[in-house]
């Protein structure tokens, strides 16, 4: 048994703690290590996952399984809920046992690999908080997933480690030494942010919540539950391709899907997106499940927690089993719609599935013939469809209120992000009509006139920050380390050199201002 083994800190990946064993161990061959550990010189050792774990659990002992180790410190559990269910017990047999290199094909790295990492990538704020708070930075394992480019706890870009996994002996185990690390924040601007930084959040939410309950089958039928409730499922119970191709590349653009590689050529009878929807033996990578997994919910947490019912999505004549739902449960919805029409005299078809959206699912399915000889009247449109229909004035006020908020929290965050139409309108869907009818809401373009920054403004933005961030800890500033911590181009920065000086004079003083160039 081992005598001393820190314990891996919060997502640190098992090769990082074991890593760090190493190098407090005094040993000076990796493979007296990987003996000690595993119990044979011959294993290699693996990043993202490991084998032998029952071995090293064994060895570890105390509050230590294999099954923990697996669950908190390797990257198997964002690949679990979309495998299929003998397929990742074989997986998790052999990683407790004499499982090595062969793992990634296993779960499908090496075959279906999408923007693969081949070096060791960090986030250097959270390098910097563990380097303040235990002496050291670690390997966490959620910087370590192919297609994420963001910390899913900072927002920043991630960076390479400089002792990359292809220059190391395939014995070693790297180890975060702090003088080789970048703390310094890349504030590039990154296209599709947003997305990219979504996207880094739930693939977080895979590795921390357990989705034991969840494999292919079960993620095939929540994908059809979704997929009805948009109107991409057909009465004969076929997915309507077509149209689901054209609203997924609508809302994530070809651009940012050709980022990701996940293209999809619609005429492939095998893209990605066919095999997904469709009852296919075929596997998938975790990076595009996320993708549909937005497209099709709210969020994440939603997708998984949703309490679907048991539907037959394959009935032509839309005849469902009323047995295999709560009767006194249906009355009380229709109880709801009926006394939402009466509280609420006018109140349109869209509104009220607004506001009862899950009484209003639920009757689709289960009664719809009662469902729509209810539902108040279809409003004709009216030939002056568009500005007579809108209070554009009101409309103005609600959006310009909006964007203030959205405003102040963009120059809150700790990482300065750029003040444009995007930044500030997406979340709350209202970007079209920032582009198409900015005309109609004179205060809400006045805003956006005073406050969007053009490239050059944002870059003066990130120097000043960095040069606020030198004076808060008393450090020199140093215009060439200026430049090098904003991210800032050489022939960029030779017209933003005068603005930084003159607002280093004015918040420091003209002699430290001099010593800053």
């Amino acid at each position: 048994m081992i005598d001393f083994f820190t314990d891996p800190y919060k997502d640190e990946l098992i090769y990082s703690a074991i890593a760090r064993y190493h190098f407090y161990s005094g040993n000076v061959d990796y493979k007296d290590t990987i003996e000690e550990c595993f119990g044979k010189r011959s294993v290699v050792p693996i990043l993202e996952l490991a084998g032998r774990l029952d071995y090293l659990a064994g060895q570890l002992g105390g509050t230590y399984t294999s099954d923990k180790i697996i669950k908190d410190n390797t990257i198997l559990p964002y690949y679990a809920p979309f495998m299929d269910k003998d397929r990742r017990e074989d997986v998790i047999n052999k990683m407790k046992s004499d499982g090595g290199i062969s793992l990634y094909t296993e779960i499908g790295i090496v075959a279906g690999s999408v923007c693969k990492k081949n070096h060791i990538y960090y986030c250097p704020y959270c390098a910097k908080d563990e380097v303040e708070k235990y002496g050291e930075a670690y390997i966490h394992r959620e910087h370590q997933l192919q297609g994420i480019i963001l910390c899913p706890h900072h927002g920043c870009k991630l960076k390479k480690y400089q002792k990359g996994r292809l220059e190391a002996s395939k014995v070693e185990y790297v180890r975060f030494e702090n003088e080789l690390i970048d703390f310094a924040s890349e504030n590039l601007d990154i296209d599709h942010f947003n997305k990219y930084l979504r996207l880094s959040k739930d693939a977080y939410y895979l590795l921390i919540h357990n989705l034991n309950k969840f494999d292919k089958d079960k993620m095939f039928d929540r994908y059809r539950y979704f997929l009805y409730e948009k109107g991409f499922i057909r009465d004969g119970g076929s997915v309507k391709q077509r149209e689901l191709y054209e609203a997924f590349i609508d809302y994530y653009g070809e651009e940012f899907l050709q980022q990701l590689e996940c293209s999809i050529d619609y005429d492939n009878e095998y893209n990605w997106l066919k095999v997904i929807t469709r009852k296919s033996k075929r596997h998938s990578h975790p990076l595009r499940h996320l993708l549909l997994i937005e497209f099709l919910s709210d969020s994440i947490a939603y997708f998984f927690n949703a309490d679907i019912h048991d539907i037959n999505v394959n009935s032509q004549q839309h005849i469902y089993d009323i047995s295999k739902c709560n009767i006194s449960c249906m009355n009380q919805y229709k109880k709801n719609i009926l006394n939402a029409i009466v509280d609420n005299p006018g109140i349109k078809r869209t509104m009220l599935r607004k506001q009862l959206k899950k009484e209003y699912i639920f009757l689709y399915r289960y009664d719809k013939k009662w469902l729509f000889s209810n539902l108040p009247n279809k409003t004709k449109p009216s030939n002056n469809y568009s500005e007579n229909r809108v209070d554009w004035q009101a409309r103005d006020k609600e959006y310009l209120k909006l964007l203030q908020r959205r405003y102040n929290e963009l120059l809150s965050f700790k990482i300065p992000i750029r003040i444009t139409k995007g930044s500030l309108a997406k979340v709350f869907g209202i970007l079209p009509n920032l582009e198409k009818k900015l005309c109609m809401i004179p205060m809400t373009e006045k805003f956006l006139n005073e406050v969007c920054e053009n490239v050059q403004q944002f870059q003066l933005r990130r120097c000043k920050y960095v040069v606020d961030t030198f004076i808060r800890s008393e450090e020199k500033v140093q215009l060439w380390r200026v430049q090098r911590i904003a991210g800032i181009r050489t022939k960029d920065f030779c017209s933003l050199k005068e603005e930084v000086l003159k607002y280093i004079n004015e918040n420091q003083g003209e002699d430290n201002g001099k010593d800053a160039t």
